[in-house]
């Protein structure tokens, strides 16, 4: 024994390191030093420990004991950097988007604290056994001629079964998964990813359960159809419920704009004058509009586009890259159809259409075309993202995204055409972080109807004496998302003078919402001066919804006491917009569409609720980040619980527990219409009420 311990020094030296570095490096993704669910780490660390152990020239065993260690802390850096930037663990569907992500990496912002001392500790590990090659006369010496070969074949089969238990491991928890039933989520013990696996053992987990392991029990679909469209008894009660304002928007055109990273802080860093000038499109539209003013998301960009689009998300998959080709015959672009047969329907984003596999899972959901950036260029949209026929065009802009004002100048008419109905989804770009200078924001002359500013937004905003270059890092990262917002507010304005000029608006309902906040570098807990991790207002984020006859009515319904101030930071009731103030979400916002367009559809289908029927509120389950969200709280479960507001309550608790659980039990469901392409099978029935 003593000999053995001797002959495999470096081995113990990497095991002590090698856990060492995972429990140091969770505590930099919000977890304490300990793993609540150690079995796949120590599946893992067995199988690099048998490896280690059954290579019996020391030199060799050095060699691949370095190798692994510093495979090691290089994965570990790298998935603390992304848990930093975006706050979510990693899963192979990111390799999926990987191209736009190294696209947005215009820093590298590694965490100091953990790079510095994981590198030392490589570093002087490898030094280590440089020496112990050089110093030792037997590190080049065989053993292998002591080793029985029983011992081999033990060990050969120890390290076999661990491999195995690898894949079977993650398929055996589908399998319980499946069985157990989604209120596990909202009642566990539930911990985030890395503190229940750590943060290897989490990427290899993430490669077999997607690949292998299905959580979903498909077995008893039939039993859907009775869930979803009624016994013939009950057919009514599981329609949508609908608003007072049932049909206010019937027969007109639709226009759904999810804005990138769209925050409330930009337009509440001055008071409501300046912003006023400084934003006057949007400050103006939401003047006019009904505001969400308790919309919140944490979500991922494509999920929040599914929840738009669809009503709800797939609980462990993506609907773009696992779903693309499913039949979706209750999406907002089928509904819309259905009831307007002859409308143009279309979809547009200055990314390549193949991002988030959008021209195929697009055609899927629903729309006639996809216009991607590709697409955009025969009308003279420049592809800065990756460069046109002659990159001359974009010069040293080159990798950044294309400026939403260009598309809204160029695409205009595409985008809302003046001889047909339409309904127009666009996804804006500008704001996709990260937020280092750019140079399509200041490389050119901004006129904002008045006077010419050069220096483009970055110009404006020196002569106005706002957002200020600064030698603090977050003040310019504020200062280029600001820029990116006046962008966007440049191109509603284009949008808006086309309406009015074809006599648009009267009849045209407008929904604006984010996707999400500003996660990339932690600028919503800047710009909304929060110091906590977890806190629902890091995740309130615009939503208005633009429509003449809803803004009368509800008016007229609900009087003065919606009034509000939403943007600016003073009181001036010049200022007060139309407010909804309850907890919505992106998933309410296709059943509220129904409800305003006066088109039925399945309650059972979609997780939200109209934002307009009373008393009702939804909730959000994050599949990226494995968390509950309302107003209220944050958790990953009933018994771990996050963040919750000042003043919390046993009722707030009940409130949320009934919410959620409401909000699972639909999950499950929708799940298995998902996995199992249920409408390709199936007949959708149309609602006749």
């Amino acid at each position: 024994m003593k000999e053995f311990i001797r002959d495999n020094l470096i081995v113990w030296i990497w095991l002590l390191l090698a856990i060492f570095t995972e429990l140091f490096s969770i505590c930099f993704t919000d977890c304490s030093p300990f793993i609540t669910n150690p079995l796949y780490s120590l599946i893992l660390l067995g199988i690099c420990f048998m490896v280690l152990i059954m290579i019996t020239n020391k030199t060799a065993k050095s060699i691949v004991a370095s190798v692994f260690y510093v495979v090691h802390v290089v994965v570990c850096i790298g998935f603390v950097f992304l848990y930093e930037q975006n706050g979510t663990a990693f899963d192979f569907s990111m390799l999926s988007q990987r191209n736009d992500a190294f696209g947005t990496l215009e820093t590298l912002n590694l965490n100091p604290v953990q790079t510095s001392v994981l590198v030392v500790l490589a570093v002087a590990f490898i030094a280590f056994v440089v020496y112990y090659i050089v110093h030792n006369k037997r590190a080049d010496k065989t053993k292998g001629e002591k080793i029985k070969l029983p011992y081999k074949i033990a060990s050969g089969v120890i390290c076999a079964v661990l491999a195995c238990s690898m894949i079977v491991v993650p398929v055996i928890d589908g399998v319980m998964a499946s069985k157990q039933g989604y209120e596990n989520k909202l009642y566990n013990q539930n911990y985030s990813r890395y503190q229940t696996m750590g943060i290897t053992a989490n990427a290899i987990y993430e490669l077999f359960s997607g690949s292998l392991a299905s959580r979903v029990d498909t077995s008893d679909i039939d039993e859907l159809d009775a869930y979803l469209f009624g016994d013939g008894t009950d057919t009514c009660e599981k329609l949508l419920p609908t608003s007072q304002f049932n049909g206010i928007s019937a027969g007109k055109n639709l226009v759904m704009i999810m804005v990138e990273s769209f925050d409330w802080y930009p337009l509440t860093w001055y008071d409501a004058e300046t912003t006023a000038q400084i934003f006057p499109n949007i400050t103006k539209l939401m003047g006019q509009s009904v505001v969400l003013d308790g919309f919140y998301s944490r979500e991922k960009t494509d999920t929040a586009e599914n929840n738009a689009l669809l009503g709800s998300n797939s609980s462990n998959k993506t609907i773009n890259y696992d779903f693309p080709d499913n039949e979706y015959p209750f999406s907002m672009p089928n509904m819309f159809r259905s009831v307007y047969p002859e409308a143009s329907i279309r979809a547009f984003h200055q990314n390549n259409a193949t991002f988030y596999n959008r021209d195929k899972s697009f055609v899927s959901i629903g729309f006639d075309e996809f216009y991607g950036i590709e697409a955009m260029e025969p009308f003279g949209v420049v592809n800065n993202w990756n460069g046109g026929e002659d990159w001359g065009d974009v010069g040293e802009s080159m990798g950044e995204r294309t400026r939403d004002s260009e598309t809204m100048l160029h695409m205009v008419e595409e985008m809302f055409p003046l001889d047909e109905q339409f309904y127009t989804y666009w996804l804006t770009f500008t704001m996709h972080g990260y937020y280092a200078e750019r140079e399509n924001l200041g490389n050119f002359t901004y006129n904002d109807g008045q006077s010419d500013y050069e220096g483009g937004y970055y110009g404006y905003f020196d002569a106005m004496g706002v957002f200020p270059e600064s030698d603090d890092t977050n003040i310019n990262y504020l200062r280029t998302y600001a820029a990116a917002l006046k962008d966007f507010d440049v191109a509603l304005g284009i949008m808006l003078d086309y309406f009015e000029e074809n006599l648009l608006l009267e009849d045209t309902t407008i929904v604006i919402y984010a996707d999400h906040n500003t996660y990339y570098n932690n600028l919503s807990a800047y710009g909304k001066n929060i110091d906590e991790t977890y806190n629902s207002e890091l995740y309130r984020v615009p939503c208005f919804i633009y429509d003449q006859d809803l803004y009368s009515a509800y008016y007229a319904y609900y009087g003065d006491e919606c009034l509000k101030q939403v943007f600016g930071n003073d009181e001036n009731p010049d200022y007060e917009c139309l407010t909804l103030s309850k907890f919505t979400t992106t998933t309410d916002l296709i059943p509220t569409i129904l409800d305003l367009f006066g088109i039925s559809g399945w309650a059972n289908l979609y997780l939200g609720n109209s934002v307009f029927i009373d008393d009702v509120e939804s909730i959000i389950y994050s599949r990226a980040y494995g968390i509950f969200v309302t107003d209220k709280l944050i958790c990953y479960s009933v018994n771990n619980l996050l963040y919750t507001y000042e003043g919390f309550t046993d009722a707030d608790r009940q409130d949320f527990i009934e919410r959620a659980e409401a909000h699972l039990i639909k999950q499950e469901y929708l799940d298995k219409i998902y996995y199992s392409d249920y409408f390709s099978k199936y007949d959708y029935k149309i609602p006749l009420f």
